[in-house]
């Protein structure tokens, strides 16, 4: 059995007294955050043990918070100081040295309501009553979860450092588990191309039949806000701004549950001896010069990646292998003759006519194909590599 790391996010249902209490908890949590982040800015040290030794006592007298909840803030903050010093060396590619004090310039702040938890020290769940134990600066309080929409597996997955938050007026535990699910097949029995794209949201071919997941709806919603944007952003006013985050958040969920529903449909329209074959879409949003302006914010924004993350750990949970490949000439390539022209691709009527042999279909079905056939090349050729090692290893025991 193999396993899969997950997050699930379990909202609390909280009355008015306790959400005041875990309220609380976050301002002092975040406080000292804020006290540990100014610390380090200024004496330049990411040392657990040189932090803990200046900060860990006059921060729990100061807050009041628990020792574990402590020593939590300040991994925390040193975590985000580690994730700014890798950007910037990702920015200087390795080829300029900064200076020590560079990296200290920017000082991470915290203001959202949050607070890490770990399992069975700060936070606890009884299966008997359904709620989880939470800590509170005067104690503890148990609180009941809401488990509609999360699958009952996931309860009796193993926990994680979880995450306590407030959003829109609701108490959430971003909780991390790890479930076993079968190993992933070896020899896959059916091999599957799956082209990702604007107006259609996945097509995928098998060999035999094609599935196509039309995304024409999406386009038109997404384009609707757009606009609404564009309006709110030229009055310009407060309660325009509010109304822009609200609008931006909306979209944001609206989108993750379409890729939730068009990924899942992907997975379980196959069985568990499948290897899913997407395209590599790494550098996507450097692709903006060679899309017209009044498409680039379709193209750019659309949410390639979170789509792919969740075909990815859906599948790993059905047993089923993804592979990745270069979707290079994918819709220019003939699957019939192996030509590739330009040419043959006709965008407007998205339609495929090859000027060689003749073949002609839906150029989002082409690219499918074309997928399917890159992704049966490489597991043949990796299976021929594995045999030929098999045969050096035989001959020289031999």
């Amino acid at each position: 059995m193999a396993e899969l790391a997950l997050t699930m996010r379990v909202r609390l249902i909280a009355d008015q007294r306790e959400s005041e209490t875990l309220s609380r908890l976050c301002d002092k949590y975040t406080s000292c955050c804020n006290d540990v982040s100014d610390w380090i800015g200024e004496h330049h040290t990411l040392s657990q043990r040189k932090i803990n030794e200046a900060v860990y006592h006059p921060l729990r007298d100061r807050y009041g918070l628990l020792a574990q909840m402590t020593q939590s803030a300040i991994r925390r903050v040193i975590a985000s100081y580690k994730t700014i010093h890798s950007r910037m060396e990702h920015r200087s590619d390795g080829k300029n040295k900064r200076k020590r004090t560079t990296y200290y310039s920017t000082r991470p702040k915290y203001s959202s309501a949050g607070v890490d938890l770990l399992w069975n020290r700060d936070y606890s769940y009884s299966p008997m009553t359904g709620m989880f134990s939470l800590p509170v600066m005067n104690g503890r309080i148990k609180v009941k979860a809401q488990w509609k929409g999360i699958p009952d597996e996931y309860r009796d997955a193993r926990f994680g450092t979880a995450r306590l938050v407030s959003k829109r007026g609701g108490w959430y535990l971003h909780i991390p588990i790890t479930l076993q699910v079968p190993d992933p097949t070896s020899s896959p029995k059916t091999i599957v191309g799956v082209d990702l794209g604007i107006r259609m949201l996945a097509t995928s071919y098998d060999g035999e039949t094609t599935l196509f997941q039309r995304g024409g709806e999406v386009k038109s919603k997404r384009g609707k806000y757009k606009r609404l944007r564009q309006q709110l952003q030229k009055r310009g006013t407060r309660s325009a701004r509010r109304r822009l985050k609200t609008i931006g958040d909306r979209e944001n969920r609206w989108m993750t549950d379409v890729n939730h529903q068009a990924s899942k449909a992907l997975v379980n329209h196959y069985g568990r001896d499948t290897m899913l074959v997407l395209e590599d879409l790494t550098g996507i949003r450097n692709a903006t010069e060679r899309v017209k302006v009044k498409d680039r914010y379709v193209q750019v924004s659309w949410s390639f990646y979170q789509f792919r993350q969740m075909v990815e750990y859906k599948a790993k949970r059905k047993g089923q292998t993804v592979l990745f490949v270069d979707p290079a000439y994918t819709s220019q390539t003939c699957p019939k003759c192996g030509k590739i022209r330009k040419a043959n691709r006709d965008k407007k009527r998205h339609l495929y006519i090859c000027r060689n042999c003749g073949y002609r279909s839906n150029d989002d079905r082409i690219a499918a194909m074309n997928l399917r056939h890159k992704g049966y090349d490489l597991l043949t050729s990796q299976y021929a590599a594995s045999m030929t090692d098999s045969v050096r290893v035989q001959s020289t025991t031999l």
